[in-house]
């Protein structure tokens, strides 16, 4: 089985921003601190209906930025030795963009790809819907 194994980065993240925790606890009772919180550029929200180019447009390039930027933070962790295994849970859109960019040496660390949002839930429950994901996955 998979565990959530102290040292462990989980990057929670939405069209808001993103979580980004470590796991300083044992893997049977995990206890996430943060690490950083990154907010994501202000992009407009898409139109209902017929959607303009421009403004849809925008909102990708805005996604685009905000993916590049989470990745380059965890580069950077990653060359000071630290997410030596990492968790990503964002919407399908966000986490192909984020998986998009990661080199081989992120993507060798990454345990678990999770496609839903769970930056608005609190600590606990992340720690837990990881958990159950990892099981699963096992």
């Amino acid at each position: 089985m998979t565990k959530l194994h102290r040292g462990t980065w989980i990057v929670a993240a939405c069209h808001e921003g993103a979580l980004i925790l470590e796991n300083a606890g044992a893997a049977q009772e995990p206890d996430l601190r943060l690490i950083d919180r990154l907010e994501a550029p202000a992009a407009h929200p898409l139109p209902t209906g017929q959607a303009h180019p421009e403004v849809t447009d925008r909102a990708s390039l805005a996604l685009s930025a905000f993916a590049a930027r989470v990745v380059g933070r965890l580069a950077r962790e990653v060359a000071r030795g630290n997410a030596r295994h990492l968790v990503l849970a964002a919407a399908p859109p966000l986490l192909t963009a984020i998986r998009d960019r990661m080199d081989d040496d992120l993507r060798a660390r990454l345990m678990l790809t999770l496609p839903q949002t769970l930056t608005r839930h609190p600590v606990p429950r992340i720690a837990a819907e990881v958990q159950t994901a990892l099981s699963r996955a096992a």
